[in-house]
């Protein structure tokens, strides 16, 4: 579990108090970054993992392997390099160089496996902020990212109002519903019933086999049903077993829950897909109205019709909870096939809403 080969590294030796309780007495966060930052440093634009994702958003110089969102950062792109300075960083959680389960704990000489506190989005966001403090970025030109990197800008924008001019969410929401938690519980619970999980505290490569069904699970709410009809035969491409592969499908899902091992741990999947459900922007203030009172920021809401996992209705939803606080918010529902992964999908599309906002 390393850090893409091209990330630079920022230690915090002063700990982070985490918002369920516990805390890391040292971070450490993976990171990269694309352009040049200005001398006023007033271009900087931040880009939020989605839940496996990490700090290779895009290729460069440094690790010329394709990014989680390849194609929208750099000259020209929607992130325009001879504009912005962008910056993409691990997740404190995750497995990808930001402190997490496999992290040493300098207080054992242990790594914290299933010991590692729970943690929220909020603590996410926080461990950005402590990296942009380190870089001297006081305000953000933009934060952007889809599904749990969506929940991470809009918790930016709502919780460090002064330090983000503009906010882009695709497939996001404000609150996790039952509906959506219930689709993760299902997920852990694989990982958990995985006789090689032993609480948490495996060596090696641990639950391999929960892991993989887990993220086969996820797959399935990833993609809409639609994609999924059209992309796929029904008529079967063996000979029919219970136990084997018999159609074009299966044999995508479990490629897709092949291709999470051996990069993303068990801990981490249990940590961030938790982070997610617990995920509630308005949790702590007196209500909605005080929350979005000092918000400053300017919003662009994207939602998709074909999200099996956060139903558009929560994004026109939080469109209208900003518009409705008096701020400026811009509503843009998509119609694509391909479901909530839509973002990591269709880069043209996405690149004029980016742009749109930006400028």
């Amino acid at each position: 579990m390393t850090a893409p080969i091209g990330a630079k590294r920022f230690q915090d030796d002063s700990g982070l108090e985490v918002e369920f309780g516990g805390r890391l007495p040292q971070l450490e966060i993976a990171y990269e970054t694309w352009g040049q930052l200005s001398r006023q440093k007033d271009n900087a634009i931040l880009l939020c993992p989605a839940f496996s994702g990490h700090s290779h958003a895009n290729s460069h110089e440094g690790d010329p392997s394709p990014g989680w969102w390849e194609g929208m950062v750099g000259s020209g792109l929607a992130f325009d390099t001879e504009d912005y300075f962008v910056v993409c960083a691990s997740l404190l959680g995750g497995s990808y160089g930001t402190t997490g389960p496999w992290s040493v704990n300098p207080e054992t000489g242990e790594a914290w496996r299933g010991r590692f506190p729970v943690v929220g989005v909020r603590d996410l966001v926080d461990a950005h902020i402590r990296l942009l403090d380190h870089l001297g970025i006081e305000r953000l030109f933009c934060v952007a990212g889809g599904s749990l990197g969506a929940m991470q800008a809009l918790e930016l924008g709502v919780r460090y109002p002064q330090r983000v001019r503009k906010v882009f969410t695709a497939s996001g929401t404000d609150r996790t519903r039952p509906h959506t938690a219930a689709i993760r519980h299902v997920g852990r619970q694989a990982i958990l019933l995985d006789p090689k999980y032993c609480g948490g505290d495996y060596e090696g490569n641990g639950p391999t086999d929960g892991l993989a069904l887990a993220r086969e699970i996820g797959t399935v709410f990833y993609r809409s049903r639609e994609e999924l009809n059209q992309r796929f035969r029904w008529q079967p491409i063996a000979e029919p077993s219970r136990g084997g592969t018999v159609f074009d499908v299966q044999s995508y899902l479990r490629h897709q829950g092949q291709k999470i091992l051996g990069d993303f741990d068990a801990n981490s999947y249990l940590t961030l897909s938790l982070a997610m459900d617990l995920f509630d922007v308005w949790r702590g203030f007196p209500s909605r109205e005080s929350a979005l009172e000092p918000v400053e920021a300017e919003f662009m809401i994207v939602g998709v019709d074909e999200d099996r996992l956060i139903p558009i209705d929560e994004q026109e939803w939080l469109h209208h909870a900003l518009v409705t606080a008096g701020k400026r918010s811009h509503w843009r529902p998509i119609e694509n096939h391909i479901g909530h992964d839509w973002f990591l999908v269709e880069i043209d599309q996405i690149t004029e809403l980016v742009r749109e906002l930006l400028k």
